[in-house]
């Protein structure tokens, strides 16, 4: 799986937690998210915006659309400019831009401006908010529920992120008493930890984070990769076109998604665990260690775990 840029986990984490973009842009304003899932793509030189929301005010419906940058750099006004534009041409709408910027920068203060001239003069001129994350980096480090969602960004605005840092960073998520938001937090922090660290110190660190209530499939990144593979899977089996078939997809399907599990856990998985992963063919053992292995410290106890389960499966079908 490729590792995301800055910028990519920026648009999942909005997608998960758009309430708390917002709260730094409307923090007291009421509205309703009408729709997250508008088309961000325009007909301008095939431009795709990072993330746009329809949110209904009480002065009506209103388009919000977020720039992420991980710096600032002079191109970025003209392109809020244009895709303001195309925006409010496309959906007949009032567009608010905001530029989200995660490392300090002195080219820009509150507001960026674009700027076109005539023989000289200003002609035309198109400003839009400036939401520095940097700026919130003690709010963040003390806890406050409503800035852990962007504890992982913490790697990002420290010029030289630390190995305290990032334990400070696991012991922020881990405030989190929900164990599917607390995964997703992690699941945003281990991309941005791999570009300072390496795999090795991120699972020491993040190895007690509890991950066994999980629902995998809900994750960023990882979710997408196991229903792909999952969707390959059953596709192969739906092809052969055979009940049989059916049932090989699932449990293939069932293997990927342990593998894909451990990778996460663990980071690199040996061919001697996938090679045990694949030799149990009872879909319900396949399940049942999933949830084993996720209480595993370490990878060799994950391995002992899943060979005593393909004994017992195996066992089972032979017996049967």
């Amino acid at each position: 799986m490729a590792q995301p840029t800055v910028d990519q986990i920026l648009k999942e984490m909005a997608d998960h937690h758009m309430q708390q973009f917002l709260r730094l842009l409307l923090p007291k304003a009421k509205y309703q998210i009408i729709s997250t899932k508008l088309d961000k793509e325009l007909t301008i030189k095939t431009r795709v915006t990072d993330k746009v929301v329809r949110l209904k005010t009480k002065n009506g419906d209103r388009l919000i659309h977020f720039e992420f940058q991980l710096r600032y750099n002079n191109n970025i006004p003209e392109r809020l400019f244009v895709y303001s534009g195309a925006l409010t041409a496309k959906y007949q709408l009032q567009v608010a831009s905001i530029l989200f910027l995660i490392r300090p920068s002195r080219k820009i203060g509150e507001r960026g401006i674009y700027t076109s001239e005539l023989d000289g003069e200003k002609a035309n001129e198109f400003s839009f908010p400036v939401i520095h994350l940097w700026k919130l980096r003690e709010a963040i480090l003390s806890g406050d529920k409503n800035f852990r969602v962007f504890a992982p960004l913490l790697l990002e605005i420290e010029p030289k992120p630390s190995v305290n840092l990032l334990r400070r960073v696991r012991d922020i998520i881990n405030l989190e008493s929900d164990p599917q938001r607390r995964a997703e937090l992690v699941s945003f922090a281990i991309p941005v930890a791999r570009r300072h660290y390496g795999l090795g110190l991120i699972q020491s660190i993040f190895k007690e984070s509890d991950m066994t209530s999980v629902e995998w499939e809900k994750l960023p990144y990882f979710g997408e990769a196991i229903k792909e593979k999952r969707k390959e899977a059953l596709q192969k089996g739906r092809e052969e076109g055979r009940e049989e078939g059916r049932e090989e997809g699932e449990i293939l399907a069932t293997q990927e998604i342990m593998v894909e599990v451990l990778s996460i856990k663990f980071g690199h998985v040996p061919l001697r665990t996938i090679r045990t992963i694949r030799g149990i063919q009872d879909r319900r053992t396949l399940k049942a260690m999933t949830r084993k292995v996720l209480k595993a410290a370490s990878l060799s106890e994950a391995h002992r775990l899943l060979a005593d389960g393909k004994t017992r499966a195996n066992g089972r079908n032979v017996a049967s």
